[in-house]
Protein backbone atom coordinates (compact mmCIF):
# COMPACT_ATOMS: atom_id res chain seq x y z
CA UNK A 1 0.00 0.00 0.00
CA UNK A 2 2.95 2.77 0.96
CA UNK A 3 4.16 2.14 -2.81
CA UNK A 4 1.18 2.79 -4.31
CA UNK A 5 0.30 5.77 -2.22
CA UNK A 6 4.22 7.24 -3.46
CA UNK A 7 3.23 6.52 -6.69
CA UNK A 8 0.42 8.68 -6.69
CA UNK A 9 2.26 11.05 -4.66
CA UNK A 10 4.51 11.47 -7.28
CA UNK A 11 1.61 11.58 -10.23
CA UNK A 12 -0.22 14.06 -8.37
CA UNK A 13 3.05 16.11 -8.31
CA UNK A 14 3.80 15.42 -11.99
CA UNK A 15 -0.27 16.70 -12.92
CA UNK A 16 -0.05 19.81 -10.87
CA UNK A 17 3.36 20.45 -12.26
CA UNK A 18 3.33 23.66 -15.21
CA UNK A 19 5.99 22.10 -17.07
CA UNK A 20 8.03 19.21 -16.40
CA UNK A 21 10.33 18.36 -13.05
CA UNK A 22 13.11 16.36 -12.38
CA UNK A 23 13.50 13.92 -10.06
CA UNK A 24 15.32 16.45 -7.05
CA UNK A 25 11.97 18.80 -7.97
CA UNK A 26 9.68 15.88 -7.79
CA UNK A 27 11.70 14.46 -4.26
CA UNK A 28 11.11 17.97 -2.49
CA UNK A 29 7.80 18.70 -3.62
CA UNK A 30 6.48 15.34 -2.33
CA UNK A 31 9.53 14.83 0.56
CA UNK A 32 9.93 11.49 -0.77
CA UNK A 33 14.06 10.69 -1.22
CA UNK A 34 15.29 10.68 -4.47
CA UNK A 35 16.14 7.67 -5.01
CA UNK A 36 12.66 6.82 -4.24
CA UNK A 37 11.30 9.37 -6.39
CA UNK A 38 13.98 7.71 -9.08
CA UNK A 39 12.76 4.44 -8.58
CA UNK A 40 9.23 4.84 -8.75
CA UNK A 41 9.28 7.32 -11.64
CA UNK A 42 11.56 4.07 -14.28
CA UNK A 43 8.60 2.27 -12.90
CA UNK A 44 6.11 4.20 -13.98
CA UNK A 45 7.67 5.36 -17.17
CA UNK A 46 7.89 1.22 -18.01
CA UNK A 47 3.82 1.21 -18.26
CA UNK A 48 3.51 4.73 -19.56
CA UNK A 49 2.10 6.65 -16.72
CA UNK A 50 4.80 9.18 -17.15
CA UNK A 51 7.00 10.03 -19.97
CA UNK A 52 10.56 11.79 -20.30
CA UNK A 53 10.77 14.81 -22.35
CA UNK A 54 14.54 15.60 -22.25
CA UNK A 55 17.51 13.75 -21.91
CA UNK A 56 18.43 15.64 -18.84
CA UNK A 57 15.67 13.47 -16.90
CA UNK A 58 12.80 15.56 -16.80
CA UNK A 59 9.35 14.34 -16.38
CA UNK A 60 5.59 15.10 -17.47
CA UNK A 61 2.44 12.77 -17.08
CA UNK A 62 2.14 10.24 -19.57
CA UNK A 63 -0.48 9.32 -22.33
CA UNK A 64 -0.71 6.00 -21.12
CA UNK A 65 -2.32 7.24 -18.08
CA UNK A 66 -4.80 9.17 -20.23
CA UNK A 67 -5.32 6.26 -22.35
CA UNK A 68 -6.85 4.42 -19.68
CA UNK A 69 -9.51 7.35 -18.87
CA UNK A 70 -10.86 7.68 -21.88
CA UNK A 71 -8.84 6.74 -25.00
CA UNK A 72 -6.33 8.13 -27.18
CA UNK A 73 -3.30 8.18 -28.83
CA UNK A 74 -0.06 7.39 -26.81
CA UNK A 75 1.99 10.08 -26.70
CA UNK A 76 5.18 8.50 -27.80
CA UNK A 77 4.19 7.24 -30.95
CA UNK A 78 2.43 10.31 -31.87
CA UNK A 79 5.82 12.07 -31.50
CA UNK A 80 7.50 10.05 -33.38
CA UNK A 81 5.06 9.96 -36.18
CA UNK A 82 5.33 13.74 -36.54
CA UNK A 83 8.73 14.15 -35.80
CA UNK A 84 10.00 13.75 -39.74
CA UNK A 85 6.97 16.32 -40.75
CA UNK A 86 8.26 18.89 -37.72
CA UNK A 87 12.19 18.78 -39.20
CA UNK A 88 10.66 19.55 -42.62
CA UNK A 89 8.22 22.25 -41.51
CA UNK A 90 11.39 23.55 -39.90
CA UNK A 91 13.44 23.17 -42.58
CA UNK A 92 10.91 24.89 -45.07
CA UNK A 93 10.14 28.03 -43.12
CA UNK A 94 13.22 28.57 -40.93
CA UNK A 95 11.38 28.60 -37.66
CA UNK A 96 11.09 26.27 -34.81
CA UNK A 97 8.40 23.96 -34.61
CA UNK A 98 6.36 21.62 -32.02
CA UNK A 99 3.83 19.57 -31.17
CA UNK A 100 1.04 19.85 -28.45
CA UNK A 101 -1.81 18.00 -27.31
CA UNK A 102 -4.65 18.88 -25.11
CA UNK A 103 -4.45 18.36 -21.45
CA UNK A 104 -7.15 19.56 -19.32
CA UNK A 105 -7.86 23.09 -19.97
CA UNK A 106 -4.17 23.49 -21.38
CA UNK A 107 -2.09 23.02 -24.39
CA UNK A 108 1.25 20.71 -23.56
CA UNK A 109 4.11 20.84 -25.81
CA UNK A 110 5.45 17.15 -26.22
CA UNK A 111 8.13 17.53 -29.29
CA UNK A 112 10.48 21.02 -30.47
CA UNK A 113 12.43 21.05 -33.93
CA UNK A 114 14.77 24.02 -33.40
CA UNK A 115 15.69 25.68 -36.30
CA UNK A 116 19.48 26.43 -36.41
CA UNK A 117 19.65 30.12 -35.87
CA UNK A 118 21.46 32.30 -32.90
CA UNK A 119 18.13 33.62 -32.27
CA UNK A 120 15.23 31.15 -32.01
CA UNK A 121 12.43 30.63 -29.52
CA UNK A 122 12.73 28.37 -26.24
CA UNK A 123 11.81 24.62 -26.48
CA UNK A 124 8.46 24.79 -24.64
CA UNK A 125 8.66 20.52 -24.20
CA UNK A 126 6.92 19.57 -21.32
CA UNK A 127 5.39 22.82 -20.38
CA UNK A 128 1.54 23.56 -20.31
CA UNK A 129 -0.25 26.49 -21.52
CA UNK A 130 -3.97 27.69 -21.12
CA UNK A 131 -5.38 26.76 -24.93
CA UNK A 132 -6.44 30.68 -25.64
CA UNK A 133 -2.74 31.94 -25.38
CA UNK A 134 -0.44 30.18 -28.06
CA UNK A 135 -1.52 28.90 -31.37
CA UNK A 136 -1.34 25.10 -30.88
CA UNK A 137 -4.13 25.48 -28.33
CA UNK A 138 -6.11 27.88 -30.32
CA UNK A 139 -5.87 25.15 -33.32
CA UNK A 140 -7.28 22.18 -30.73
CA UNK A 141 -10.26 24.87 -30.04
CA UNK A 142 -11.03 25.41 -33.43
CA UNK A 143 -12.59 21.65 -33.47
CA UNK A 144 -14.35 22.52 -30.33
CA UNK A 145 -18.14 23.12 -29.85
CA UNK A 146 -19.82 26.70 -29.50
CA UNK A 147 -20.96 25.40 -25.82
CA UNK A 148 -17.97 24.49 -24.91
CA UNK A 149 -15.80 27.25 -26.22
CA UNK A 150 -18.23 29.29 -24.32
CA UNK A 151 -17.67 27.23 -20.68
CA UNK A 152 -13.95 27.20 -21.31
CA UNK A 153 -14.62 31.34 -21.51
CA UNK A 154 -16.60 31.35 -18.40
CA UNK A 155 -14.05 29.35 -16.07
CA UNK A 156 -12.06 33.30 -17.17
CA UNK A 157 -9.28 33.65 -20.16
CA UNK A 158 -5.93 35.00 -18.26
CA UNK A 159 -4.46 37.96 -20.02
CA UNK A 160 -0.64 37.54 -20.90
CA UNK A 161 -0.17 40.53 -23.04
CA UNK A 162 -2.47 43.49 -23.98
CA UNK A 163 -3.06 41.35 -27.63
CA UNK A 164 -4.31 38.51 -25.48
CA UNK A 165 -8.26 37.08 -26.02
CA UNK A 166 -9.98 37.84 -22.83
CA UNK A 167 -13.69 37.49 -23.51
CA UNK A 168 -16.04 35.06 -24.80
CA UNK A 169 -16.59 36.99 -27.62
CA UNK A 170 -12.67 37.47 -28.42
CA UNK A 171 -12.60 34.36 -28.57
CA UNK A 172 -15.56 33.34 -30.68
CA UNK A 173 -13.69 35.63 -33.46
CA UNK A 174 -10.42 34.04 -32.82
CA UNK A 175 -11.50 30.60 -33.46
CA UNK A 176 -14.14 31.91 -35.98
CA UNK A 177 -10.80 33.03 -38.38
CA UNK A 178 -8.97 30.01 -37.59
CA UNK A 179 -12.08 27.99 -38.75
CA UNK A 180 -12.20 30.00 -41.80
CA UNK A 181 -8.87 30.19 -42.87
CA UNK A 182 -8.08 26.30 -41.86
CA UNK A 183 -5.41 27.08 -39.29
CA UNK A 184 -4.60 29.39 -35.99
CA UNK A 185 -2.20 32.91 -35.76
CA UNK A 186 -1.17 33.84 -32.55
CA UNK A 187 0.52 37.56 -32.85
CA UNK A 188 2.23 38.27 -29.37
CA UNK A 189 -0.51 36.60 -27.63
CA UNK A 190 1.05 34.92 -24.93
CA UNK A 191 4.17 36.84 -25.17
CA UNK A 192 5.30 40.38 -26.95
CA UNK A 193 8.13 38.40 -28.79
CA UNK A 194 6.96 35.46 -29.73
CA UNK A 195 4.47 34.97 -32.66
CA UNK A 196 2.79 31.40 -34.06
CA UNK A 197 0.70 29.81 -36.60
CA UNK A 198 -0.43 25.87 -36.05
CA UNK A 199 -3.38 23.67 -37.32
CA UNK A 200 -5.14 20.88 -35.86
CA UNK A 201 -4.40 16.94 -35.99
CA UNK A 202 -7.87 15.41 -35.89
CA UNK A 203 -9.59 12.14 -35.24
CA UNK A 204 -11.87 10.42 -36.71
CA UNK A 205 -14.70 12.65 -35.31
CA UNK A 206 -12.95 15.33 -36.56
CA UNK A 207 -11.91 16.71 -33.07
CA UNK A 208 -8.07 17.77 -32.24
CA UNK A 209 -6.02 15.12 -30.94
CA UNK A 210 -2.59 17.51 -31.07
CA UNK A 211 -1.94 20.20 -33.26
CA UNK A 212 1.35 20.87 -35.64
CA UNK A 213 2.92 24.42 -34.70
CA UNK A 214 5.61 27.21 -35.80
CA UNK A 215 6.67 29.91 -33.74
CA UNK A 216 9.28 32.34 -34.08
CA UNK A 217 10.29 35.48 -33.12
CA UNK A 218 7.76 38.11 -33.44
CA UNK A 219 10.12 40.39 -35.29
CA UNK A 220 10.88 38.40 -38.47
CA UNK A 221 8.09 35.90 -37.91
CA UNK A 222 5.82 36.33 -40.13
CA UNK A 223 7.96 39.37 -41.08
CA UNK A 224 7.73 39.73 -44.87
CA UNK A 225 6.35 36.23 -46.05
CA UNK A 226 2.57 35.53 -46.61
CA UNK A 227 0.76 34.81 -43.44
CA UNK A 228 -1.85 32.28 -45.26
CA UNK A 229 1.07 30.37 -47.38
CA UNK A 230 2.84 29.87 -43.96
CA UNK A 231 -0.33 28.71 -42.30
CA UNK A 232 -1.67 26.52 -45.28
CA UNK A 233 1.84 24.60 -45.13
CA UNK A 234 1.84 23.77 -41.21
CA UNK A 235 -2.27 22.74 -42.69
CA UNK A 236 -0.43 20.40 -45.18
CA UNK A 237 2.06 18.78 -42.54
CA UNK A 238 -0.87 18.74 -40.20
CA UNK A 239 -2.76 16.73 -42.46
CA UNK A 240 0.00 14.70 -42.99
CA UNK A 241 0.52 13.67 -39.72
CA UNK A 242 -3.23 12.85 -39.39
CA UNK A 243 -2.77 10.10 -42.18
CA UNK A 244 -0.16 8.15 -39.96
CA UNK A 245 -1.73 7.80 -36.89
CA UNK A 246 -3.87 5.10 -36.27
CA UNK A 247 -7.08 7.77 -35.24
Amino acid sequence: MQAIERAFSVLRTLRAAEGSLGVSEVARTTGLPKSTVSRLLTSLEEVGAVERVDNAGAYVIGHGLVDLAGGGTPMTSMRDIARPYLRELTESLGESSGLTVPDGDTALYIDHVAVDTSVRTRDWTGMRFPFHTVAGGLAMLMTWSEPALDELAARGLEAFTDNTATTAGELRNRVAQARRDGFAWTLRDFDDEINGVAAPVRDSEGLAVAAVTVYGPSYRFPGSKDPSVIGNRVRETSRLVQEHLDL
